[in-house]
């Protein structure tokens, strides 16, 4: 019985791997020419006023040292704060039933520090963020706040004095 399966299993796979075909292209195929024709005027790089960093963690040495990358990177550094830390609390029974003489402390405390940079441009700030994206440390979480700078919309100019 298993043998006549297996023979019919074994057919089914063959005609499926002699029916399926799979197109491959070698030529790379021509460019739209859309594509090919000059962009437009390329676009003003961004300006952030400032970019705030807050981080999260457990150990609050790790979020020292993870700060002084502005120093080592020439950035404008603004304000820089550090919060008295979060303490979280669990009480657990060490036994599966009720004696409420015998109990476990579960504590954990998240530290936090916010500091901002000043003044960057929008390259700067992309290299900036992947940086420190990339090279964040285990168990530390990131938040990021920006304040771009925009130009006045042309609704709005300049008013003139008038004399």
């Amino acid at each position: 019985m298993y043998a006549s399966v297996f023979v019919g299993i074994q057919n089914a796979v063959r005609t499926l791997t002699l029916t399926s075909s799979r197109t491959v292209r070698s030529v790379p195929r021509t460019m739209p020419s859309v594509m090919t024709t000059p962009s437009e005027a390329p676009m003003p790089d961004k300006l952030f006023s400032s970019i705030e960093l807050e981080y999260r963690g457990h150990d609050p040495e790790v979020l020292k040292s993870y700060t002084n990358v502005c120093n080592h990177l020439n950035l404008t550094r603004g304000r820089f704060e550090v919060f008295p830390y979060v303490r979280w609390i669990q009480p657990a029974l060490r036994s599966k039933f009720v004696h409420k003489k015998y109990k476990l402390h579960y504590e954990t405390r998240t530290h936090i520090t916010v500091f901002e940079v000043r003044n960057l441009t929008g390259s700067t700030a992309s290299t900036f963020l992947e940086y420190i994206e990339r090279n964040i440390p285990e168990g530390v979480g990131m938040r990021v706040d920006y304040v771009e700078m925009q130009p006045l919309p042309p609704t709005i100019s300049p008013t003139e004095k008038a004399s």
